[in-house]
């Protein structure tokens, strides 16, 4: 497990066509690509009947950053990470959307 920690970004539109960003803050994952996936899957659960958030993911769209601490305790973030490309194992099988990304 690692200690990255990484906020991720996506927007949806609202059911009145209002475009509205919704920011994840996913922990202990190795790299963009991984945080990104965490993301959406807590975006799509929020999404359901109980969560009420209506309107799909715009997944074109999407912005990575990581969460950088000082010695301080104070926090920022890094400029937006681009998309990183998965790197295939030989037990891996990745499908067409996920080679895509």
């Amino acid at each position: 497990m690692s200690d990255n920690k990484w906020m991720v970004g996506f927007r949806r539109r609202s059911a009145v066509g209002v475009i509205i960003e919704h920011f994840y803050l996913v922990d202990g994952v190795a790299d963009s690509a991984e945080a990104r996936r965490a993301a959406a899957r807590m975006a799509e659960s929020e999404s359901g009947p109980a969560g009420g958030r209506g309107g799909e993911l715009d997944v074109q769209r999407v912005q990575v950053q990581r969460v950088i601490p000082d010695l301080l305790g104070n926090v920022r973030l890094s400029a937006p990470v681009p998309a990183a490309m998965p790197t295939p194992s030989a037990y891996s099988v990745m499908s067409p959307a996920e080679v895509a990304r």
